[in-house]
């Protein structure tokens, strides 16, 4: 009885903002890796992401080293062992920034590849990208020049010099034309970063809404080695490039490392101050260390931990009629680059049951900086009860916990789940919705309190109390074993499963898999009309 009387005059809850670092999906400091520029390819270990993880690490930067195939295809067993680095990566509950390249010193004798061989590489990868866009946080455009920088190339006739002012025509038409090549065989959820600003800037003039920027000399001299254009070694960008970068990175990726000290623009102030104005999500802590070294003993570095990229932060939620309100701010230096949906999760205080009620469709629109309110009307939606609240932010493909997103809040975190624990249990009044038929009435019973809804039509009144129920959950499809898939959380039991070759021909139409060939397929389960895939590797 309080209860419900709480709840029919409103409630209001206030959180307090955290000052603690932790590990977030698609943010702050990340860690370097590469698969070794050798014949011998050198596996990212579980045991690294663990340590990576406990030290406030979502994000592995991946290089991944095409050396001995500068001239012939990649092999199967170079593609089988990066495929083995996605399973690792995804069962740290990480994500990884991915660049090819061919050479990782500048002395090499070879430091690339021709552009006719470049394409075909692409090519070659693509399939395996397309089956772990899940973990992959962005694709940088690496492969022309050493490191993968797009700088010193072995390529002239194709790409020019490292003086990309000097390009001709079709030596900027060859470039794109690789460019163009990774956009069109990379899925649309995975961003594209290239590494100088006039490169999208002369390459799409009416702009690309894919490509964001990665700065491997952020803070650097002369524009950050190329990033701007500038006339001198400590000359700013012209207003206009600032303006563009800051615009451009509203909700792309920009992420990269420093490559010096360079006072006073690598100290505190000023890179604090330009990570928040060019909007950085990710930066390298292993390179330049003596920059994380200098950020740490001067007092920014934990600043720096909790508010590159996003930081949601809860200030207040509210309950009354049925209707919840929850007032957020986002204090990182970014915004989110990739899509991802916010729910409200109602959990049943008698029975658990869980109920998923969508709040936001798209969280790339909550703003740094800027007063975030999300309403729902939960009337219809459960049935009567009391529950408690929790606000989910989990990936779009990842069920993991470690893959939803942390509010920056003190006691609101539900780890096991990936829930923010909103701290209010609440009284749901009895639930109706109304619908219109046309030339009968129809009256049903509700749940919880009887409430009877009268609805008007052409010489018709419609009553109805129809309780409308919200999965727990996503539909979820595991690949169990290398031969039997496994679906969760299925609203129905009346579904269907259609297994696709990247050729789009289907292959099987059941969970038994053990008679499919090695190879990448689509998994695609419907029920109750809506369709969830899955891209799985069988060995």
């Amino acid at each position: 009885m309080l209860l419900l009387a709480v709840a029919a005059h409103g409630q209001n809850q206030s959180y307090t903002v955290s000052t603690e670092s932790f590990p977030n999906p698609e943010r702050g400091f990340y860690r370097y890796s590469s698969s070794g520029s050798t014949t011998s390819y050198s596996f990212i270990s579980a045991s690294t992401l663990s340590s990576y993880r406990a030290q406030n690490i979502s994000v592995v930067q991946r290089l991944f080293y095409l050396t001995q195939f500068t001239s012939t295809p990649i092999s199967s067993a170079f593609l089988a062992n990066m495929q083995t680095d996605f399973n690792t990566i995804r069962n740290a509950g990480m994500k990884v920034m991915i660049r090819f390249a061919y050479s990782q010193s500048e002395s090499a004798a070879v430091l690339d590849a021709t552009k006719a061989q470049i394409l075909a590489h692409i090519q070659q990868v693509a399939p395996i990208i397309q089956a772990n866009k899940d973990v992959i946080s962005t694709y940088q455009y690496g492969w022309i020049g050493c490191w993968g920088e797009n700088y010193y190339t072995s390529q002239v006739a194709d790409f020019g010099t490292g003086d990309y002012t000097q390009y001709t025509t079709t030596q900027w038409a060859n470039r794109k034309e690789v460019l163009d090549a990774m956009i069109n065989a990379t899925p649309i959820e995975i961003p594209i970063q290239v590494r100088y600003l006039h490169y999208k800037q002369r390459l799409y003039p009416n702009g690309q809404s894919r490509v964001g920027f990665y700065n491997d000399a952020f803070l650097g001299e002369w524009g950050d080695s190329g990033m701007f254009l500038v006339n001198s070694v400590q000359s700013a960008p012209s207003t206009t490039d600032s303006n563009y970068l800051t615009a451009q990175t509203d909700n792309l990726p920009m992420t990269g490392e420093t490559n010096q000290i360079n006072a006073p623009r690598t100290n505190c102030t000023n890179a604090v101050s330009e990570m928040n104005k060019y909007n950085w999500s990710l930066i390298n802590r292993d390179y330049l260390t003596a920059n994380i070294t200098n950020w740490t003993s001067n007092g920014c570095f934990a600043e720096m931990e909790r508010r590159l990229g996003y930081r949601f932060e809860m200030v207040s939620s509210a309950f009354a009629n049925n209707t919840i309100t929850i007032n957020m701010t986002n204090s990182g230096f970014a915004n989110v680059y990739k899509l991802r949906k916010a729910y409200v999760i109602l959990k049943n205080t008698t029975t658990n049951t869980e109920y998923s009620v969508e709040v936001s469709s798209d969280i790339r629109t909550w703003k740094k900086g800027l007063s975030i309110q999300l309403t729902k009307d939960v009337t219809g939606l459960v049935p009567a009860g009391n529950y408690q609240l929790f606000l989910n932010l989990p990936d779009p493909t990842l069920t993991s916990p470690l893959f939803a997103i942390r509010c920056g809040n003190v006691g609101t975190w539900d780890a096991t789940k990936g829930y923010n624990n909103l701290n209010q249990t609440v009284a749901i009044s009895g639930s109706t919705t109304t619908t219109t038929t046309t030339g009968t009435t129809a009256s049903t019973g509700t749940t919880g309190t009887t409430t009877t809804t009268g609805t008007t039509t052409t010489g018709t009144t419609t009553t109805t109390g129809t309780v409308v129920v919200v999965p727990v959950l996503p539909v979820e499809i595991l690949f169990v074993g290398n031969a039997t898939l496994v679906i969760n959380n299925l609203p129905s039991q009346n579904y269907t499963i259609k297994v696709y070759n990247l050729n789009g021909r289907i292959k099987a139409r059941s969970t038994d898999l053990s008679g499919l060939r090695s190879g990448y397929y689509v998994v695609k389960v419907e029920c109750n009309g809506v369709v969830t895939s899955k891209n799985i590797y069988k060995q």
